[in-house]
């Protein structure tokens, strides 16, 4: 493993979890890292994930990490836990992510772009602990640690085959000249509605910008303007904008679109086009 650290030669660690913030679960983790290298700075992404939310998960990881300089993304999303899925580290470019191999890690491997190398940690030599459910503690924050001061991976863990790891599989729309079907991915804080949309997959559609389209869903039918951002409308009114990773986002001025038209994750919405922008 690495020798003692040096805080100019640190990864900083990033860290996501479901872990929440009233339980001791992320600070344990960080206390961890702490113990193999007090200089290593975590810099937390979120812990706020919504339970075993994998997907949720990785759309943030992958929003957050393509800001990040070269460092160790740990992210602990992990329903699966003491079961029969790996415990991975990524190698990818000058970063390397460290979490369960359930589809978390693969968003923000691509950001990356892509895996040059992966490990299978589940047995490496620097455990914390040997509890079956909480691999957060004893398995990816020792070994982010190592990662952070400089150990190599291979060190860590086995090499494995990395074209055959679990991949986040997200819903994909429906694309016609005159209906786009689409499935909620997730409620920001806000009650943002996230859509399984990105503004290139509807180039040369009736969906573009200061127009208004139908918004349909299981309990009613709106129409509801394309803009740039919630001052577009007044306060009260729905707008559909691109956010800010990227996606279309459904959304109310200074409201709640999940509220308002009745919208969770995995719900399906229908747009059509209006008699005016027909």
């Amino acid at each position: 493993m690495a020798g003692p650290g040096n805080e100019t030669r640190l990864r900083p660690v990033t860290f996501l979890t479901d872990f929440g913030y009233s339980d001791e679960y992320p600070g344990v983790c960080r206390l961890v890292i702490a113990g193999v290298d007090p200089g290593i700075r975590v810099i937390d992404i979120t812990h706020g994930i919504p339970p075993g939310d994998v997907r949720r998960g990785a759309l943030a990881l992958a929003a957050a990490v393509r800001f990040s300089p070269p460092a160790v993304h740990l992210a602990v999303v992990d329903p699966g836990v003491g079961g029969r899925r790996r415990a991975l580290a990524l190698i990818c470019g000058d970063h390397l992510l460290v979490g369960p191999d359930n589809g978390l890690l693969m968003p923000a491997a691509e950001v990356l772009g892509g895996i040059d190398a992966a490990f299978d940690i589940s047995e490496t030599p620097v455990r914390a602990g040997d509890s079956d459910t909480f691999h957060g503690r004893d398995v990816f924050s020792p070994v982010a640690a190592e990662l952070a001061r400089g150990a190599a991976a291979g060190e860590l863990g086995e090499a494995v085959g990395f074209r055959n790891l679990e991949p986040l599989v997200l819903p994909e729309p429906t694309i016609s000249p005159d209906q786009v079907d689409a499935h909620v991915l997730y409620l920001d804080q806000y009650g943002n509605v996230i859509l399984n949309l990105h503004a290139e997959v509807l180039d040369g559609t009736f969906f573009t910008e200061d127009v208004s389209v139908m918004l349909e869903t299981s309990i009613q039918e709106t129409e509801v303007p394309v803009g740039r951002t919630f001052a577009d409308v007044a306060a009260g009114d729905p707008v559909i904008f691109t956010d800010s990773t990227g996606f279309l986002a459904v959304a109310v001025n200074r409201g709640s679109a999940a509220s308002r038209f009745g919208l969770g994750p995995d719900n399906s919405v229908r747009f059509t086009p209006v008699a005016s922008s027909r």
